[in-house]
């Protein structure tokens, strides 16, 4: 009778915390932190992302991008989801002016070296 009823507590625990408003809180809070790994890189953090960007090193990014995540995570099971968060800051960041030219400069630059 008690593992019948811890059985449903749990299933029950379970079922709340994966309620539709635990989602939208969730998906809203990986937006922000998306926003912020796209709005709080510094120059010289856009600078060497673009550079690797032209160079096409996705291991180089990992250090860079986990420094600022650092500084944008909210809560904790982000970094489970961190590939996700990643891709879609990267996505958002080769749409911006800015970061275009960067990887732009980047390329002419590999492409003039020997």
């Amino acid at each position: 009778m008690c593992i019948a009823l811890g059985a449903v507590l749990v299933v029950t625990g379970f079922s709340f915390y994966r309620s539709p408003e635990f989602d939208a809180a969730q998906a809203s809070m990986d937006r922000q932190t998306v926003d912020c790994l796209t709005r709080e890189l510094t120059h010289d953090e856009k600078v060497r992302i673009a550079q690797l960007t032209a160079a096409h090193d996705r291991e180089g990014l990992r250090p860079i991008y986990t420094i600022v995540l650092s500084r944008c995570i909210v809560r904790s099971d982000q970094w489970d989801r961190r590939p996700q968060l990643v891709t879609s800051a990267r996505q958002i960041l080769s749409q911006d002016d800015e970061f275009r030219q960067l990887v732009n400069a980047s390329t002419m630059e590999l492409a003039r070296r020997p």
